[in-house]
């Protein structure tokens, strides 16, 4: 006592030490505050993952308290299809010397889980053995999410190079067979590949979305120079159609129009033609039902062209393809094309949207 009053007199007196800082909370403000401000979810551990403390982050996202976080309680919020190989990462983490996961973390916000990439070091000893872990988890779901589409567009992109490669060799063997000369073959071929290029073209514009079925009908139209509200007319609510379906569609749709050039409406001044097309319920099913009608002139000779690669395409590859009813007929005055196709999933034919 007395010798503390000394050192008082003199100066000399030592301030107490600080108490040690927690193990449950940063060790200082400046610490605290970088923590709080980093986009992260961040924690401290001991060995295998039992968490002693976790940041506001973690538990603003996820809704837990900091005492519902200790120990092993944070693997609440990792979702119970990714808790083993979570699991599994911090059984290997001390060996390895880090550890890094991809699992999804439930989001208190909206209800549902979101991909995040979890990484930790460890702090160790003077001896070099494992003090703690220091760890984050990082929000990769969207980056995920872009991935899968990016796989998904690939897959589909190889799938439609196959289809692709297909549809021009069956044109260019049926269009040998059907055609007349050197002349004729070659005109019909460049026509058909045109029009798979023109429906290429627009999938490649927009690969993720469907395609409208206007959009298909007036290119084939306009591809001939043929003018709408003059040569042709085209009315049906808003219909969107899956790239599969557009391409026999479009190829469809251009033998209807090289017909009408050859020999049908866009052949003759008085000629025209109404596209039309109306969604209903047949046998509890939804359908789509596409009528192509043509008008004001007299058909000569339709058998002579019944045989040919365009009825093929109608006959046959649509029913086949995309599991359409075909009816063509040959009037007096014209010819008409019914084709009754099926809509909405599993069928691979078209999705319907409202008018907008």
């Amino acid at each position: 006592m007395n010798d503390r009053m000394e050192q008082e007199a003199k100066g000399e007196t030592r301030a107490e030490p600080a108490p040690a800082p927690s193990a449950a909370a940063p060790r200082d403000d400046g610490f605290r505050l970088l923590i709080e401000t980093i986009p992260q979810l961040v924690w401290r551990a001991r060995g295998r993952g039992d968490w002693v403390w976790s940041s506001q982050q973690w538990q603003g996202f996820t809704g837990q308290d900091a005492a519902g976080a200790l120990d092993r309680g944070w693997l609440a919020a990792v979702h119970p299809d990714d808790r083993d190989r979570t699991e599994a990462a911090w059984a290997r983490a001390e060996t390895e010397g880090r550890l890094e996961v991809e699992h999804r973390i439930f989001q208190a916000a909206t209800g549902e889980y979101r991909w995040f990439e979890t990484r930790a070091l460890p702090a160790r000893d003077a001896e070099g053995r494992v003090r703690e872990w220091f760890g984050t988890a990082t929000d990769i779901h969207d980056l995920k999410t872009l991935q899968a589409q990016q796989a998904h567009l690939l897959s589909e992109l190889q799938h439609r190079v196959r289809n692709t490669l297909a549809t021009v060799r069956a044109i260019a063997r049926r269009s040998a067979e059907t055609s007349e000369s050197v002349e004729d073959y070659a005109m019909h071929l460049e026509g058909r590949l045109g029009a798979v290029s023109r429906i290429q073209s627009a999938i490649i514009r927009n690969p993720i979305d469907d395609l409208s079925l206007s959009m298909l009908v007036a290119d084939e139209l306009v591809a001939y120079h043929a003018r709408e509200g003059e040569d042709f007319t085209i009315d049906g609510p808003l219909v969107l159609v899956p790239a599969r379906a557009a391409e026999r569609l479009a190829l469809a749709l251009h033998e209807l129009a090289t017909n009408a050039v050859k020999f049908g409406a866009l052949a003759q001044e008085s000629g025209t033609i109404a596209i039309s097309w109306t969604t209903e319920e047949r046998k509890g099913h939804p359908v789509l039902v596409l009528d192509w009608t043509e008008s004001g002139l007299v058909l000569a000779g339709p058998e002579t062209r019944r045989y040919g690669f365009g009825m093929d395409v109608l006959e046959r590859m649509l029913p086949h393809d995309l599991r359409a009813q075909v009816v063509v007929a040959f009037r007096p005055d014209g010819l008409s094309c019914r084709i009754v196709l099926p809509l909405g999933a599993g069928t691979g034919a078209a999705a319907v949207r409202p008018q907008v």
